[in-house]
């Protein structure tokens, strides 16, 4: 059984909070691609808006979505509609062309609408700081994750919860249910406890003068 992922609590109990306070979801993925390395984590930031915008549609909030990526706004207007069906309004979906409009887009929305709870998910570039930023300005709850590295000290930083690599993967794979998914997880998972396993076998046999190799070998 896959392990679910505490960034998923987190996004339930901002869209709570967006629901008491009366204020908007912002969601988005940055301009992260469906190309190259970028797919994974894009994708995996997709699942979740749906996830997100389901959650929210059931209790009465109104989560919008903001693209810098064209390919990535029929994928989302799709969602939007499953999720909010006849309550579905087109405004709920902001296309710009650049990474900079998508920037001063949101500072400026953010600033204006005070939003309740900021969702940042996705392949994310420098885009980070900023928009994570104007969302802690703005007093909203805020959940990041990314799978860049050099990205992830501004997500801990800023976001009140965050997924730190393979994490946004499975908090995607855990809400899709897809099997390859769930398996490609889990897999990783069994490896990396036995590696950890294998780790402290060959700490106590050192610590006790034992070779740890010829432990192994068994």
């Amino acid at each position: 059984m896959i392990r679910k992922v505490p960034g998923l609590d987190a996004m339930e109990e901002a869209i709570g909070r967006a629901v008491e306070m009366g204020r908007p979801i912002y969601y988005s993925t940055g301009v992260g691609s469906l190309d190259g390395g970028d797919m994974p984590m894009t994708m995996a930031g997709m699942t979740l808006l749906g996830y997100s915008a389901s959650l929210a549609a059931s209790r009465g909030a109104e989560l919008r979505y903001i693209a810098a990526v064209p390919q990535l706004v029929p994928i989302a207007e799709d969602m939007l509609r499953t999720a909010y069906r006849d309550a579905y309004k087109p405004e709920q979906i902001t296309f710009v062309p650049s990474q900079v409009a998508l920037m001063s887009t949101i500072v400026g929305t953010y600033e204006r609408e005070k939003p309740a709870a900021n969702f940042l998910l996705g392949a994310l570039y420098w885009e980070t700081v900023v928009i994570a930023e104007a969302g802690a300005r703005a007093g909203a709850m805020q959940v990041g994750g990314t799978g860049r590295l050099y990205q992830v000290p501004f997500v801990v930083a800023l976001c009140d919860y965050s997924l730190i690599g393979e994490e946004l993967l499975a908090a995607g794979a855990y809400v899709s249910r897809e099997p390859s998914q769930l398996g490609s997880i889990l897999a990783s998972d069994i490896i990396r406890f036995i590696t950890i396993a294998l780790i402290i076998i060959y700490v106590i046999g050192s610590l006790f003068g034992v070779d740890a190799s010829t432990i192994l070998r068994f």
